[in-house]
């Protein structure tokens, strides 16, 4: 993970993991992680598998839906940063859960990590 510290959301109290990628021009964030379950859905019903090329798939997936739903070019080093220790708390948190619903509870705790991650990291 890039920080140590990395968990401490609270750090910016104003930042929350609706609003953490409105200096991005996205005032809510939800659109991610809809926008990252439809293009993990675009080959079909998709489904949960705690590998490393199922994080593979979300990461990237999570990459396009934001560029394609900001209006800047590519991803700026610290939503690098925030998606790659997302990846890895993710990874952890489900590795033993198996059964986790990919909608309901992995993309979402993915998308709440990385947006949490970016708060911390956006200054």
């Amino acid at each position: 993970m890039s920080s140590d510290t990395a968990r401490d959301h609270d750090k910016d109290e104003e930042c929350t993991t609706t609003e953490s990628f409105a200096d991005h021009g996205l005032k809510d964030g939800s659109v991610l992680i809809s926008r990252t379950y439809n293009r993990i859905a675009a080959d079909g019903e998709p489904t949960f598998e705690p590998t490393p090329e199922f994080f593979d798939t979300l990461e990237a997936a999570f990459i396009w839906a934001y560029i394609g739903t900001i209006d800047e070019p590519g991803v700026p080093p610290h939503v690098d940063a925030a998606i790659e220790d997302a990846r890895e708390f993710t990874r952890q948190e489900f590795a033993d859960d198996p059964d986790a619903d990919l909608r309901t509870d992995v993309i979402p705790t993915f998308y709440q990590q990385v947006a949490g991650f970016h708060c911390a990291y956006r200054d």
